[in-house]
């Protein structure tokens, strides 16, 4: 295994193709919102960089402070003004105004709640919802992608009547319609709500009259078991994976829940199928992974192992606890794998561009100088023996078609 398979923490390296979804975009889901960003120049220019970015720049609003404002303490008598004046500019007040502090409020300690029953008084009409970013905190039980996800399904209220639905959390990107999870819900009686169905905030709130969560990601855990203690919805973990078995399991889990029979074998039959074309045409020609391209990166070696792909090289952050049996799976018993701290200084000596792979996600294409790459982000649309099929397209696809890498990092939209 590669000598940057250490997870210790140290300085870090952001390679150009590190990046997502940042604050600003997830936030932009919340229908008839707007942001107004209290931050220095510099975390405000971050901001305003990734409002321009995804097209949503006439949605964030500034209020820059410099030292003055700090040493004087009149940090927090600005924002009230600010939102006078934001409303008095826009004429139309938005549904929900997100204010969102840098790292600077930390050491200040704004009491964000006072504040906010303040501003709610004055404007009734309007939901405020304190946000950070702040990533001072990305070690900690609390990290802003996780406060952010709380905050935002914070604004439904409970509603004492529900119906069949069932809602998807934590995943930016809804998932694609072709996605066999619709047919099945639907030939159950059961629709599917995901916060990017909504247009008008007022529809949005319908997400609190479905009976059960299917959580996605990590990042909306937190805000999930607060939806489960608030709204009476209980949620179940649904982290996407390319591996068969669980995919058959988590719809039998699913059928329990629902007290629904489900038969997946047809599209079992067909995830087969395609797996067995793309090996056909791919052979042993080894595979690189990325964890910002897939949420469980060892998970999916492991299962196109088993299909009888050669995997050959994995970058990831610290592994998820949430994966943690692929991993020791792969680390003791795959040596052959390179495994790769993504964020490690060493990358910069650019060590593993020895050998071509073809590459799930952005990372590994730039660390291997790889021509091959398929263009994911945290698994896209992807889901279910769906998500396999679409898998093993775009492996095909990137296999046979070398891209400009440059090319595709700028249409992702990441900012780090």
């Amino acid at each position: 295994m590669s000598c940057c398979c250490d997870f210790t923490s140290t300085l870090h390296y952001v390679s150009p193709a590190h990046g997502g979804w940042g604050v600003i975009r997830i936030a932009a889901l919340v229908p008839e919102s707007h942001q107004l960003f209290v931050s220095p120049f510099a975390c405000g220019r971050h901001g305003a960089l990734g409002g321009a970015i995804n097209g949503i720049k006439d949605r964030v609003s500034y209020v820059y402070i410099d030292e003055g404002d700090i040493v004087s303490g009149g940090y927090e008598e600005l924002i009230p003004k600010a939102v006078d004046e934001l409303f008095e500019f826009l004429g139309k007040r938005p549904k929900v105004l997100l204010l969102f502090v840098s790292c600077l409020d930390d050491l200040l300690g704004t009491d964000h709640e006072a504040l906010n029953r303040v501003l709610s008084e004055k404007y009734p009409d309007v939901k405020f919802r304190s946000c950070h970013m702040n990533p001072i905190k990305m070690d900690t039980k609390f990290p802003p992608g996780v406060t952010l996800q709380n905050n935002m399904y914070s604004l439904l209220e409970r509603s004492e009547t529900k119906d069949r639905a069932v809602n998807l959390i934590g995943n930016n990107m809804p998932l694609d319609k072709g996605c066999e999870l619709f047919e099945i819900m639907a030939d159950n009686g059961f629709g599917i709500r995901h916060i990017t169905d909504f247009d008008k905030f007022d529809d949005f709130k319908s997400m609190s009259k479905s009976v059960l969560n299917l959580l996605l990601s990590p990042v909306a855990k937190y805000a999930s078991t607060e939806m489960e203690k608030n709204l009476g919805i209980p949620f179940m973990e649904a982290y996407n994976t390319y591996d068969i078995d669980e995919i058959r399991r988590f719809y039998k889990d699913l059928g329990d829940i629902l007290g629904i029979k489900i038969d997946t074998a047809e599209y079992e039959k067909r995830a087969v199928k395609k797996i067995g074309e793309t090996l056909d045409i791919i052979g042993g020609f080894p595979i690189a992974i990325d964890y910002q391209a897939v949420k469980k990166p060892f998970t999916l070696a492991a299962a196109l192992i088993k299909y009888g792909f050669n995997v050959g090289f994995i970058m990831t952050d610290e592994p998820k606890s949430i994966e943690k049996e692929a991993y020791e799976y792969i680390r003791n018993s795959q040596k052959q794998i390179r495994i790769v701290n993504a964020v490690h200084p060493d990358l910069v000596k650019f060590e593993n561009r020895d050998r071509q792979y073809l590459c799930v996600g952005f990372d590994c294409g730039y660390a291997t100088g790889s021509k091959n790459v398929l263009d994911i982000l945290e698994d896209e649309s992807f889901f279910g023996f769906y998500g396999i099929e679409r898998l093993m397209d775009g492996m095909i696809n990137a296999f046979r078609n070398s891209g400009d890498l440059k090319e595709m990092i700028k249409e992702a939209g990441l900012v780090i």
